[in-house]
């Protein structure tokens, strides 16, 4: 094992992991962001992955101008969550952001130095575990043509408004296509709580995220749910299980679930 001390180049950090797991592996021969070998910096229990960069290509400014660069980020991006996976896969790691940078070794040490305890304990949290994210999409059509015709409220005001004068029904049918609305949120906001409770004893943890618009899926039905979950390694097979019978279940309301992963623990790495 190299340890790399640059006093020129700037350290690119691709996450820490415990010490005490080199001793039964050895860090992947990984060719970094700058295509130098990535190497480890220990502090007590913990050991973090670094790689050299030139900081002439990684200055906060550089870097700032290449974001707009549609290819630049894809490759690089590519190569941080290409490198964060081939660790994982041999480690316990918490991992970091995209182009997380220091100057110096030594503030790389004051950060590790600082938040020792913090960054310890969430390793030992996350030891074994695996990240794992459900979206969940809904045929619009259907999932209305259900609020429509099964909905209690919808049902009781349509039943009502047929037994109103014709000019007060005029005004209560554009209410109704506002209940329509309103009641198709709330139940698609029930199926997703009902789902969840479902899956509660097979995740540690949740995070919902925002829903994409059909501009990004490129989809002709709708997200509703985006949900990263946090479980054992051992139940993964089983939370796999579990939402193939959901979407069976869910069907017949539109929806349809894609699961992507297992991922290192992207979304469960940061404190709240």
């Amino acid at each position: 094992m190299t340890h790399i001390t640059a006093e020129t180049d700037f350290l690119y950090l691709y996450g820490i992991i415990l010490a005490k797991e080199l001793k039964d592996a050895e860090i992947p021969a990984i060719i970094g962001i700058d295509q130098k070998r990535a190497s480890v910096i220990p502090y007590k229990e913990l050991a973090a992955v670094i790689t050299p960069v030139n900081p002439l290509n990684f200055s906060q400014q550089y870097i700032d101008q290449q974001l707009k660069n549609t290819e630049w980020l894809k490759e690089k991006a590519f190569h941080h969550h290409e490198c964060i996976s081939v660790l994982y896969s041999q480690f316990t790691v918490l991992p970091m952001s995209f182009c997380t940078i220091f100057q110096k070794e030594e503030n790389l040490k004051s950060l590790l130095h600082e938040q020792y305890d913090v960054i310890l304990q969430k390793l030992n949290a996350l030891k074994n575990m695996q990240e794992m994210n459900v979206k969940i999409y809904c045929n619009p059509e259907q999932a209305f043509s259900y609020v429509v015709n099964q909905n209690r409220a919808v049902l009781e005001l349509r039943e009502n408004i047929v037994t109103m004068p014709k000019g007060k029904q005029f005004i209560m049918k554009k209410k109704l296509n506002q209940l329509i609305a309103s009641q198709l949120e709330e139940e698609q906001s029930g199926w997703w709580h009902r789902i969840e409770q479902e899956l509660q004893l097979l995740f540690v943890e949740s995070k919902l995220r925002k829903n994409w618009g059909r501009e990004i899926t490129e989809r002709s039905d709708d997200m509703i749910v985006n949900c990263d979950f946090l479980l054992d390694k051992k139940k993964t097979e089983s939370f796999l299980n579990k939402i193939l019978e959901l979407e069976h279940e869910y069907a017949e309301l539109g929806c349809t679930f894609e699961v992507s992963g297992p991922w290192p623990p992207y979304h469960f790495s940061k404190e709240k």
